[in-house]
């Protein structure tokens, strides 16, 4: 499915409280309050997992380590890299967010 772009713009009125409520729930679900009104609108389903951040902090710093190595093994510093250790904590990783996705279906 192409995405289409989104050329039109709708606007409406909202006080103070009611736009704080809105930016709220929209970054609780990882939403800016553009595609949060949109997805409600849409009828879209919206599902927040709480303890998912602490897993993306995790997956970030994985995904900067392996940069690292991957730039030292480019530049020559680095001639073989073990990355037992780093695979089982994906693993871990991955198990957990399974069992949460179990856990709201």
């Amino acid at each position: 499915m192409k995405k289409q772009a989104k050329t039109e713009i709708l606007s409406c009125r909202v006080t103070p409280e009611q736009r704080e409520m809105i930016e709220e729930k929209a970054y609780s679900s990882y939403r800016t309050p553009s595609m949060y009104l949109r997805d409600c609108a849409l009828d879209k389903k919206i599902v927040v997992i709480n303890g998912v951040d602490e897993f993306a902090s995790e997956l970030r710093k994985i995904g900067n380590n392996l940069n690292q190595l991957t730039r030292a093994v480019n530049s020559g510093f680095a001639y073989e890299v073990d990355l037992r250790e780093t695979r089982e904590e994906v693993a871990r990783i991955w198990q957990s967010l399974n069992s949460l996705l179990q856990e709201v279906r």
